[in-house]
């Protein structure tokens, strides 16, 4: 199976029908698109996404750059502008070659190392000619006029190849001899670098201050996208039917927001003129200039807080946050208006969600059968995210004996697969691939955060002993601009980990000595005991649970059917009963995974007790087992947990009709 089988599984209307969208030009006219953001944190698809769109298009004018390669994290604007264009520039088949020359003109006359006033003369100038929006070479005097205002005060030799650059640039400037004029940029004096590196070399010469170099910019942005609307417009727009293409990777580094705030920008200036470029890129933050019409994820819906500008378009959805994958046909496809009126700047797209369908499909492509046990393991195990699943698969691939129960409750624990046969364990794969974008000191603090019910407790740093200097609320701040944390339906909203950091997480913490200062059972009883102390008795039972002190849930759970209680057991209290009996059987643990379960199951139920807490204790015990997707993924406990619910439900009033029906879910 190819690496991206798992992270494009459930993407294929993005691959095609969003793309597909995004390069049509209707009636050969530019619209007005959005830029599409692949939101996700590590592992969800994104890079495998953008490198199939961009295989998809070999012979549509496109480019790509990932920002975390080549030392560009932190590059500007104008720089990545050249790296584009060069790209752009490229011969196509059926599109020919797009030029340039306002952008090259912008890196020549900007890049010239003139004193600051003469540069912002020089600026005011080309700005002026690039906002008449007229071929080049009908405004040949006034080019000539700001090329002498640079070169005229550039010290001689101070930059090499300026004046054969100038030269060359003013006689290349004809619409119809752009051929001659590529051919001959190769013969520029570069010295060591080819033509390329010359002009990006000169963008990187700029100068002036914070001011100047926004400025600087905001011309390159203006150039570029008038050269791009020149490229479709007149005698080559019959040939020109697609949208040209740019794929950036990674954009959430601070030289990828520079660019896209840089272009929204350029393009709000351009005062609605449309240019021919669709634009998608990837992020693994989230990026604050989006808040003005769209809601993080970490932010209660509907409550913004903030005014929205009137020129955002979000298909009249109010702050809504970022799109799946399986919202594109609706949101692009559906209806007889054109899609352009309805989303403005932008278009985020959430991925890292598989369905149990996509991971279906994806165990069989690993020569897995798709009725066989694993594909819902993989789903439970990892909760569809995508490098989760690989990563899994790839662990699975050297066992022979991979369908057996036995072998799945060790997955984390098994070697992943390598070519030369070696390989490191899944878990610490996982570990070191997923938290690699923070600390140390917050990895640690991640760890002890992970027994939590949910991420309440990051605000409660004398309980898990929290020492991030920067506050309390850090660590939840950063996880949420790392979309690692999701928000819980309900009337408040309830933070929680990715369930699969937190599964990576909670291995940690269970692998920490009984001597640990923050081990598992002193943060567990932390827990337990800060819940019990603000009245949260269920919350509490959790942590008791997860410290393996079944008495007390079952103390706990007894309640509603103890011969004391006059009260009937009615259809609510059932429904009550029901949803605190699945917060408790949710926690966490750290059983023996080589322990068969319905012997782990004897094992902490015990002998003693009445027979309605022998009954819970089997219920609960084999539910808490069994909801670990390591637990029981042989499925060997589900008759017991359905005679738990049957015995519980004799002669327990209307409410036992919700216990029957909840048994029905293990035959």
């Amino acid at each position: 199976m190819s690496a991206d089988t798992a992270t494009l599984s459930g993407v294929g209307a993005v691959v095609r029908g969003l793309v597909d969208e995004l390069l049509a030009r209707p009636d050969g006219q530019s619209r007005a698109l959005p830029i599409v953001v692949a939101l996700g944190p590590r592992g969800t698809g994104k890079t495998a996404l953008l490198d199939t769109v961009a295989r998809r298009c070999e012979e549509v004018p496109h480019a790509y750059l990932d920002f975390e390669r080549h030392d560009r994290a932190n590059v500007q604007p104008r720089e990545l502008l050249g790296h584009l264009a060069f790209d752009l520039g490229r011969r196509w088949k059926q599109f020919g070659r797009l030029a340039f020359p306002r952008l090259w003109l912008c890196m020549l006359v900007l890049g010239a190392p003139m004193e600051l006033h003469d540069r912002r003369a020089a600026l005011r100038k080309l700005r002026a000619l690039l906002a008449e929006n007229r071929p080049l070479e009908q405004n040949r005097e006034a080019i000539v006029d700001v090329v002498r205002l640079a070169g005229g005060v550039a010290p001689a030799g101070s930059l090499k190849g300026w004046p054969e650059a100038t030269d060359l640039l003013l006689r290349g400037l004809s619409w119809y001899d752009r051929r001659r004029l590529v051919g001959k940029m190769k013969a520029l004096p570069t010295g060591a670098g080819d033509h390329e590196d010359f002009l990006i070399e000169i963008a990187k010469h700029a100068q002036g201050d914070d001011e100047d170099r926004a400025t600087v910019d905001a011309t390159f942005c203006d150039a570029f996208l008038a050269d791009l609307r020149r490229n479709y417009s007149g005698l080559n727009r019959s040939r020109r039917t697609l949208n040209s293409l740019i794929l950036l990777d990674n954009a959430h580094t601070p030289g990828g927001r520079d660019f896209l705030h840089a272009l929204t920008e350029a393009r709000h200036r351009a005062g609605g003129e449309a240019d021919p470029l669709a634009v998608v890129v990837t992020s693994r933050n989230w990026n604050p200039e989006w808040n003005e019409s769209w809601s993080p994820l970490t932010r209660h819906r509907g409550n913004p807080g903030h005014g929205r500008p009137t020129a955002h378009r979000t298909n009249d959805l109010r702050y809504p946050a970022p799109r799946r994958p399986s919202d594109v046909e609706a949101d692009w496809l559906a209806g007889p208006d054109r899609p352009e009126s309805r989303w403005s700047p932008w278009y985020l797209l959430e991925l890292g969600a598989l369905s149990k369908e996509d991971v279906v499909d994806i165990a069989v492509g690993s020569d897995i059968h798709p009725a066989s046990r694993i594909p819902r393991f993989l789903y439970r195990l990892t909760d569809g995210h995508p490098g989760g699943v690989d990563g899994s698969i790839a662990a699975l691939a050297r066992q022979y004996d991979a369908r057996e129960p036995g072998t799945l409750r060790a997955t984390l624990h098994t070697p992943v697969a390598e070519p030369d046969g070696s390989g490191e364990l899944l878990l610490d794969r996982m570990r070191d691939y997923l938290l690699q974008d923070f600390s140390a000191a917050s990895q640690q603090e991640l760890v002890t955060a992970s027994a939590a019910l949910d991420v309440e407790m990051l605000f409660h740093k004398e309980i898990l002993d929290l020492r991030n200097p920067a506050g309390e609320g850090a660590l939840f701040k950063e996880l949420g601009d790392r979309l690692w944390l999701r928000a819980e339906p309900g009337e408040e909203p309830r933070y929680v980990l990715h369930p699969w950091l937190r599964r990576i997480l909670l291995q940690e913490l269970a692998s920490r000595d009984n001597d640990h200062p923050l081990s598992w059972e002193r943060v567990h009883t932390r827990c337990r005991d800060h819940y019990e102390k603000n009245g949260r008795s269920v919350a509490a039972r959790y942590h008791d649970l997860a410290l393996e002190n079944v008495d007390a849930a079952v103390g706990h759970l007894r309640r509603p059917f103890d011969g004391t209680r006059h009260a009937e057991f009615d259809a609510a209290t059932a429904e009550i009963w029901l949803a605190e009996l699945d917060i408790i059987t949710a926690a966490p643990n750290r059983l023996a995974k080589k322990a068969e379960p319905y012997e782990q199951v004897e094992f902490h139920v015990g002998r003693d007790g009445d027979e309605l807490g022998t009954t819970l204790a089997w219920l609960i015990v084999a539910l808490w087992i069994s909801r670990d997707p390591l637990g029981d993924p042989g499925g060997t406990l589900d008759s017991t947990i359905e005679g738990g619910f049957h015995q519980l439900a004799q002669g327990r009033g209307r409410g036992s009709i919700l216990l029957h029906e909840r048994a029905e879910g293990y035959r």
